[in-house]
């Protein structure tokens, strides 16, 4: 995300046979998308052509589109306005770098060159993950070094709210909470030379999918990120024999989540939920440690566990996927079989933690003087 993204436009115009031509220069990375603008109402005719192949038609007399793929290399990752004849290209690949022309017959005839490069590589999805932990602040990066006077930009969350826009030409530099619970209450700011976009103070609820469109006069740039919660570890000192319940931080699972609760390090999966599937909480009944022990509910994620024993300590995963967000949460369960209250274990928990901290500053301290003591040595048999 810190590798800076090249937009520039070369105004540079030639006469040709379909008249005035100009060539523009686009770099955007991998997985990002990208509109050609044709700036105009549908004139009689636009063809959109990609190295020479013709991908797309307009006629404005019959109102029909089309598209040509003869070699299918785009899939469904071209959309075609059929108001303006903009080109839309989603989830940029590197077969689809290259000149892009844009042909367009009316009284005056005018075609356009967009030369599309690649900048760096951002993932094959179209959509960057952002792992913060809740709590924590996170930076969205246009990758714009700075805005220009004529550029647009439009913060969307979750495909539907628009949080924040920028038109630098009317002096417009706003954020927005129209969320009917203002999930986002002065949590928002913007970096105005840049448009980069700072969400303070992470929630589960401020979680999820924030898309960018950068526009430009001929062209606009899309991109996605994925922001999810990786949550602290938390510590869950127990004694043996009693009931314990994993809280997953949720009042109420999203319609279509999938709750995996893992346990140890091996992607053991004890316990899941499949809301989209409407399906009832499922259990690994090959694994006697839990069997007839589990328990998870079914609004809010959380697991319960029954009559624990020394051998249900260890480490525990929840991961909670959906459109709206995605959640890590982690738990270290200790199980006391000593007779220790719980409040022993923790306390001699947190003396242990506190040992082997100051032993490992100890080591580096030991490694850092040894390390400088020797550097001194070389020094001075240089000299």
């Amino acid at each position: 995300m810190n590798n800076a993204l090249v937009l520039f436009l070369i105004p540079l115009c030639v006469i040709g046979v379909f008249g005035e031509t100009s060539l523009v220069s686009v770099s955007v990375k991998e997985g990002d998308s990208v509109t050609l603008h044709t700036d105009v109402q549908i004139p009689d005719v636009i063809e959109w052509r990609f190295h020479g192949d013709l991908l797309a038609r307009v006629n404005k007399e019959s109102m029909v589109s089309r598209f040509v793929k003869s070699n299918g290399a785009f899939g469904d990752r071209l959309q075609l306005d059929i108001q303006t004849g903009d080109l839309k290209i989603t989830n940029i690949r590197k077969t689809d770098f290259g000149q892009y022309v844009l042909k367009i017959t009316s009284t005056e005839s005018s075609s356009t060159i967009f030369n599309i490069s690649a900048v760096t590589d951002s993932g094959s999805d179209g959509v960057t993950i952002v792992s913060v932990t809740e709590g924590d602040s996170v930076v969205l990066h246009t990758d714009v070094p700075e805005i220009q006077k004529d550029d647009e930009i439009l913060w969307r969350f979750r495909r539907k709210d628009i949080i924040a826009k920028i038109k630098k030409y009317e002096h417009i530099f706003s954020t927005y909470d129209k969320s009917t619970d203002r999930i986002f209450r002065s949590r928002l700011q913007l970096n105005h030379q840049t448009g980069d976009i700072i969400i303070s103070d992470i929630r589960n609820s401020t979680s999820g999918l924030y898309e960018v469109d950068f526009k430009k006069s001929s062209y606009t740039i899309h991109k996605s990120f994925n922001v999810t919660i990786s949550d602290k570890l938390n510590r869950v000192p127990v004694n043996k024999g009693v009931t314990v319940i994993l809280e997953s931080g949720l009042t109420q699972l999203e319609g279509d989540d999938l709750i995996q609760w893992r346990f140890e390090h091996d992607d053991h999966v004890i316990a899941k939920i499949n809301k989209s599937a409407s399906s009832s909480p499922t259990f690994d009944a090959a694994d006697e440690r839990f069997r007839g022990r589990l328990e998870l509910d079914y609004e809010t994620g959380s697991l319960t566990i029954r009559k624990i024993t020394p051998e249900h300590a260890g480490l525990y995963h929840l991961d909670i996927t959906g459109n709206s967000h995605t959640i890590f949460r982690k738990f270290i369960v200790f199980v006391c079989d000593s007779g220790l209250s719980v409040a022993a274990v923790t306390i001699i928990f947190g003396v242990v933690v506190f040992l082997l901290v100051n032993a490992a500053v100890a080591a580096f301290w030991i490694y850092h003087r040894i390390h400088k003591n020797a550097t001194e040595r070389r020094h001075t048999a240089v000299l």
